[in-house]
């Protein structure tokens, strides 16, 4: 805002001067013609004489309102041969002088009153850095493209908390610190500062064949890096989302664009991503999913589904695992894989959560399930000490045998692995099983597995489905090894045909779950009938205990001891 400012002073001043001067050359004619400066048009020059002043110097100003009282003065006289009134002209050029002068100066503190007040709009106050409202002043060049990068830090939520708000400045500062002495060789890269540890660079390209490789790969010296901020040492690592314009192109939407790329790239867990158009699409469905969620759960539009898992060789159903299943408005249906991973970005995984342990206790207290196990979902990411009490509160409250459930940790685990040990194990002591997704554990750690009793191993669907492949079928045979060696259990997911159960079996895989057995099956008419009669028994019981009342027995007693 402030070159926008300045570039329209300097726009300004070629025009003001020749017209000041051709305007107060006219007013001096009109005066002569007149008769003179005793005639009251004389003040006219004033006009021009201010109009100078707004825009122009202080010495500028003076020196023109000096020249425009001696015009005024000996100049109109001997035009118009007019008698000599001594220093009246000299007395007429002071009082000019004196105008410019205040006029001038009141002026230009306004306009650098402006521009601070302009600075402050634009640039951030802690580094300096001009700040996302500056980046509307950003040209496109007319042979290039225009680069909008938004880098996110993610830092330690708890930093501010724990060590205070100057700690968290001073990593803010540093930060800038380093991205500008980065940036220093690249004159066409401009550094600007979002909020908290968010930073934009804008890069102008002057030709087609320039790229963004170098400037990436110096930026990324900064990722997965340890800072040492007042003797304290601090991991920082970043996510970029960007995209390129061109001439014909809109600042305002590509900065739209480029946190879309962000928002992206936090999504899908990447590092850098740009923007395309169905990145765009999917983000629409990834708000449309997270925002619809909670009405579609008080619609009954969020259901529960079953599938069965079978012992190995006998394949004789022993429980079954607990899925959601989403069924939208136009009658399309998302599994949990589709939208659980969105869900735990917001805190809408709790609510799912909740749901399907209701669902689930609601599924084992059916007379036909009676004694069967089965198995819910849970998300490492939630895996806290509140919600894993509220959990077996809920079981035992139930009255369902807490040894008929299993909890199947999946996604990685966000806590310290101290905690996520406690919270298995207050599992574990409430004679709830383990079972572990093999994936999530590698991406977490298997410190887990020796210091917490799994009770089962899941081999995802994605290892499953890779059977037919020697690497597929080793890492399976591994797997078990490693299940066997630690008294571990292991599931098999995704067997879809004969040819996968065998494999699975002769490698000492001790369940079988797939589409080759069961595919996820919502409650039936029977199973909705019998819960809702269930529901509705208990609810005349409820009733009828507050409807009862106890009358106290009375005894009569006569004189005589008889009753």
């Amino acid at each position: 805002m402030n070159s926008i400012q300045n570039n329209r002073q300097k726009s300004i001043l070629p025009f003001l001067i020749p017209a000041s001067i051709i305007a107060a050359a006219a007013i001096i004619y009109f005066v002569c013609v007149t008769g003179g400066t005793p005639n009251v048009y004389a003040n006219l020059i004033l006009i021009p004489i201010v109009l100078t002043s707004l825009y122009m110097p202080v010495w500028y100003s003076a020196l023109f309102a000096m020249l425009s009282g001696i015009a005024m003065g000996p100049l109109v006289n001997w035009i118009t041969n007019s008698e000599d009134h001594g220093l009246t002209w000299l007395i007429r050029a002071l009082i000019y002088v004196v105008v410019s002068i205040v006029v001038a100066y009141i002026s230009t503190r306004s306009r650098k009153r402006e521009r601070h007040f302009e600075y402050i709009a634009t640039h951030d106050a802690l580094t300096g850095l001009p700040n996302l409202n500056a980046i509307s002043s950003s040209k496109i060049p007319t042979d290039g493209a225009l680069s909008i990068l938004m880098l996110a830090f993610n830092e330690d939520s708890d930093i501010q908390g724990l060590f205070g708000s100057d700690f968290y400045q001073s990593i803010v500062k540093k930060i800038s610190e380093e991205l500008k002495e980065l940036l220093s060789s690249y004159p066409n890269a401009t550094l600007y500062k979002g909020t908290d540890l968010d930073f934009s660079i804008i890069v102008q390209h002057y030709s087609s064949e320039e790229s963004l490789e170098n400037l990436l790969a110096a930026i990324s010296n900064i990722n997965g890096v340890t800072i040492t901020v007042d003797s304290i040492p601090v991991y920082i690592s970043y996510r970029i989302g960007f995209t390129v314009i061109r001439p014909t192109g809109n600042i305002s939407e590509g900065i739209r664009h480029a946190n879309i790329a962000l928002r992206y790239s936090f999504l899908e867990d990447q590092q850098i991503s740009r923007y395309t158009d169905a990145m765009r699409d999917y983000y629409r469905g990834t708000v449309s999913i997270a925002s619809e969620f909670s009405s579609a759960i008080s619609k009954g539009m969020v259901q529960a589904s079953f599938q069965s898992i079978h012992e190995a060789y006998t394949h004789k159903p022993v429980g079954v695992e607990i899925l959601a299943k989403w069924i939208r408005d136009d009658g399309s249906r998302m599994t949990a894989e589709e939208f659980v991973p969105i869900l735990q970005k917001t805190s809408c995984l709790q609510q799912l959560t909740i749901f399907m342990t209701e669902e689930a206790i609601k599924y084992a207290k059916l007379p036909l399930n009676e004694g069967k196990k089965f198995s819910i979902n849970f998300s490492g990411s939630e895996l806290s000490e509140r919600s894993v009490m509220e959990f077996v509160r809920a079981v035992e409250k139930s009255g369902v045998g807490n040894d008929r459930v299993t909890v199947e940790i999946n996604g990685t685990f966000t806590e310290e692995d101290f905690l996520v040990r406690d919270n298995l194990i207050f599992l574990r002591k409430h004679g709830i099983r383990i079972a572990m997704d093999y994936l999530s554990a590698v991406a977490s750690s298997f410190i887990l597995l020796n210091d917490v009793p799994i009770d089962i191993l899941k081999i995802n669907r994605c290892i499953t489905s890779h059977i037919d492949h020697e690497r597929g079928a080793e890492m399976i045979k591994s797997i078990v090894r490693f299940a066997k060696a630690n008294g571990i259990k292991t599931v098999a997911e995704g067997v879809e045909n004969e040819s996968q159960a065998r494999f699975c079996e002769e490698a000492g895989v001790n369940f079988l779950q797939g589409y080759y057995f069961s595919v996820p099956q919502l409650l039936g008419d029977k199973e909705k009938a019998q819960i809702a009669a269930e529901e509705s028994a208990r609810n005349r019981a409820s009733e009828a205990a507050k409807n009862e009342v106890e009358y106290p027995e009375i005894s009569i007693v006569k004189k005589n001891g008889e009753e």
